[in-house]
């Protein structure tokens, strides 16, 4: 078979469950899954565990290395964090702050801090330049494991840059909570097998309700 990739949005965000969280958090760009999102990320985990997938990759944020460990529980697969599929966010400024290495390390032993990332995380940045990067990133990883099915975890901002960067599509595509889009390469680049899949989670109203376009 030829070489494919997953692409998932993480689960649902406590910032999203509780409006004017962010106003007191001490990371308020670095929100936890909510306890639907926990649920979420379960349900996409347990759908991909018979798929064939060889590495994992997430954004360093909170909410998608919570929903790649589910993910990489039920593969029973290590994570690779890469910060080249990180959040776009254009209204920042500088790095925002996130989790430490440290707490990360405690909380999630599923990461792999052998792996050396490929991509960069840069802000200011616009939106535009933020898929452009996470478009990249996805075809250096791609590119590094040629013969390798990939998975990655990021945000729905990302998700469209990769998915349009890989494929070329210029349609307007929807990204719903823990979506999966699945791409396969042919002898003329990358299509689209599945797109925007909800159909293994439990409640989908939630999922869709927070869904990013682009």
């Amino acid at each position: 078979m030829s070489q494919r990739i997953w692409i998932v949005r993480h689960g649902n965000r406590e910032d999203f469950q509780k409006p004017g969280w962010a106003k007191t958090a001490e990371r308020p760009y670095d929100p936890a899954l909510s306890a639907d999102g926990e649920t979420q990320a379960r349900e996409v985990g347990l759908s991909l565990r018979n798929e064939p997938v060889d590495y994992i990759f997430a954004s360093p944020f909170l909410r998608t290395i919570q929903t790649a460990n589910h993910i990489a529980d039920a593969l029973d697969l290590p994570v690779c964090l890469e910060p080249g599929i990180g959040e776009i966010l254009p209204e920042v400024q500088c790095m925002p702050a996130i989790l430490s290495r440290e707490e990360r390390a405690r909380r999630f032993p599923r990461i792999d801090w052998n792996y050396n990332a490929g991509g960069l995380l840069s802000y200011p940045e616009s939106s535009d330049a933020g898929h452009k990067r996470a478009a990249a990133t996805a075809h250096a990883l791609t590119a590094r494991y040629p013969e390798k099915n990939l998975l990655m975890v990021t945000h729905g901002a990302p998700v469209v840059g990769i998915v349009k960067g890989l494929t070329g599509l210029t349609e307007r595509i929807t990204v719903p909570l823990c979506c999966i889009f699945t791409l396969q390469r042919n002898d003329e680049g990358w299509r689209i097998v599945q797109s925007s899949v909800t159909s293994h989670l439990s409640n989908q109203e939630t999922s869709r309700r927070f869904a990013h376009s682009g």
